[in-house]
């Protein structure tokens, strides 16, 4: 690493407690089809933030993706999805 405040990938790992391939064959690995959904949810949700200067809350957040006919999600999917994203 280029930098004294980061760490490289191998102490990292062994912090974790995990090895270097294990960290590798996860960050490579195929993404299932739900995390592939909330992906798609996620940047929706960004987009409709931006859209209406982030002064949207949670049931207007549900009301908009429902209307635009992105979501067929359940609202606790969505609900889990905006705080851990920062929205």
């Amino acid at each position: 690493m280029t930098s004294s405040d980061e760490y490289t990938v191998s102490e990292t790992a062994r912090v974790a407690g995990i090895s270097r391939q294990a960290y590798y064959k996860w960050l490579n690995r195929r993404l299932s089809l739900r995390e592939q959904q909330e992906r798609e949810v996620l940047e929706e949700i960004k987009r409709i933030e931006k859209r209406h200067q982030d002064s949207v809350g949670y049931d207007k957040m549900v009301r908009l993706l429902n209307k635009e006919g992105r979501l067929s999600y359940r609202k606790v999917n969505q609900h889990y999805l905006m705080p851990g994203n920062s929205l």
